[in-house]
């Protein structure tokens, strides 16, 4: 069974796939005494956005399955919980039947403290959690998961190594 490496997620390592939202290092948008604010950290480009809630469950660390969304980016925000999140870079999203590169797969450790923005196409399946119970907020379009959901199977497996 192939594997998977494990990356911590950086700027650095995730730009292949995206962008991290963290605590920025820069001058607050707004601050005052009761808040500091920065706005604008990155763009996102999601035609009618929603806000959605996923809980994701314990299982082997196997990846079985992968799916993209070429339309547009899409947010994942750790609300609770460690996981390992499986990706594989984009590449030709143009192309309906375009090769899945699994030999350029990662998993990133989610420990809670960022997020993230996938780029158009990036290849990605539920965080594997590494705690009991891991959720997130996440933003994709209304229609994304009738019209923009391309998912394949992974054969064989990828085992993601903890």
């Amino acid at each position: 069974m192939k594997e998977m490496p494990i990356k911590i997620l950086t700027r650095e390592n995730f730009e292949p796939f995206g962008t991290i939202v963290e605590p920025p290092s820069t001058k607050p948008t707004i601050s005052n005494s009761s808040l500091d604010y920065w706005g604008a950290l990155t763009k996102i480009h999601i035609e009618k956005p929603q806000v959605s809630f996923l809980n994701v469950k314990k299982r082997d660390f196997s990846l079985d399955k992968i799916e993209r969304h070429v339309k547009l980016t899409e947010v994942i925000i750790p609300l609770e919980g460690t996981s390992l999140f499986p990706l594989a870079p984009p590449k030709d999203n143009e192309d309906p039947k375009a090769k899945v590169p699994l030999g350029e797969s990662v998993a990133f450790l989610m420990d809670g403290s960022k997020g993230i923005v996938m780029k158009k196409g990036t290849w990605h399946w539920a965080p594997f959690p590494v705690t009991e119970k891991a959720t997130f907020a996440v933003m994709l379009g209304v229609d994304t998961v009738k019209e923009d959901c391309d998912i394949r199977d992974v054969k064989p497996p990828i085992k993601i190594c903890f």
